[in-house]
């Protein structure tokens, strides 16, 4: 015959029971809200690094819409440095492939990111590079309807969650998924950041910049007197433009006369410079007149030639 839990027993087996679930809730909570962790090899287990301004953060794993399933091959870290440095979309269409692309999202608002992996650096695979809204705008809708013909022709079938995951991720759209900030601040956000001593180095190598020379105008005809005493002024005018060979359409510049002898004026798309005789760096009186004529006609004037503006179990499954 079976003897009875006498109460006081009863009530510790329930205390224990209790004690047992609320620490298996709490381990539960803690594993959701932990830092996202690298799926795939070589660092597999380590915390993804998303890197904002001159800070590196960890991202919590509830922000992770999606896991890249592999990282983008780069032979080295020079290719790497010449790939961030572009904002060519077109340099950007193979490593956009959904496979490698990483969804997160913080209160209704997303970005995509994608991964490289650099032979001989394992811990590059870490870090978060950020897809921008021109490229994803461009790069997407070709990838997306890659897919389609395919799945129209029956030579993918997307059978689970993380697939359908993969070629939703491609309708990402800047002006829906994320139309009030250039990206999710980590910052804002307050996601965990490394100290100075805990940061990753990256193996990138940022590119040469090629020095160009600016193609000088105004040496003669209606710009002669802009170019100042003894022709000094035109080689003051010389600059070296550094800004990368594929984000310039065209460039000009002037020689221009000294400051308050010109005016910069932008109309809708169209920027209007107005040279004005002078003796000496004075106005002439009938110049100035034609000059305030001309302010009248425009908006937001800039003089001094300045224009004042505001200022980055999956494994078995099939690739997309």
């Amino acid at each position: 015959m079976r003897t009875p839990l006498a109460p006081a027993n009863f009530v510790f087996c329930a205390s224990a029971a209790f004690g047992a679930a609320r620490i298996a809730l709490t381990m539960a909570l803690v594993a959701h809200d932990s830092h996202a962790l690298v799926q795939i090899p070589p660092a597999k287990g380590k915390p993804y690094i998303l890197s904002f301004g001159k800070t590196q953060y960890l991202v919590p794993h509830s922000a992770i819409k999606l896991f890249p399933k592999k990282s983008n091959e780069v032979p080295d870290g020079k290719v790497l440095g010449s790939i961030l440095a572009t904002k060519a979309p077109e340099k950007w269409l193979e490593y956009c492939k959904p496979d490698t692309l990483c969804h997160i999202e913080v209160d209704d608002m997303s970005c995509v990111y994608t991964t490289f992996n650099v032979p001989e650096h394992p811990e590059e695979c870490r870090f978060l590079r950020f897809i921008s809204g021109t490229i994803a705008d461009k790069n997407f809708p070709i990838l997306a309807g890659e897919i389609d013909k395919k799945i129209e022709k029956g030579d993918i079938t997307l059978s689970n969650d993380r697939q359908r995951a993969r070629r939703e991720v491609l309708n990402w759209k800047k002006e829906t998924n994320c139309p009030n900030r250039a990206q999710i601040s980590p910052e804002l956000n307050k996601w965990t950041a490394l100290d100075k001593e805990e940061n990753v180095k990256s193996c990138r190598i940022e590119p040469e910049t090629k020095k160009r020379q600016l193609k000088v105008h105004g040496a003669s005809g209606a710009l002669s007197g802009a170019i100042g005493k003894n022709g000094h002024g035109a080689q003051k005018s010389v600059r070296f433009h550094v800004q990368p060979e594929d984000v310039v359409e065209w460039e000009m510049a002037y020689c221009m006369g000294p400051k308050g002898t010109y005016n910069v004026h932008e109309i809708g798309n169209v920027l209007r410079i107005v040279q004005y005789k002078h003796s000496d760096g004075v106005v002439e009186a009938n110049t100035t007149e034609a000059a305030d004529t001309a302010d009248a006609r425009s908006t937001e004037p800039t003089t001094n030639g300045r224009q004042h503006a505001e200022d980055e179990d999956d494994d078995e499954e099939n690739d997309l």
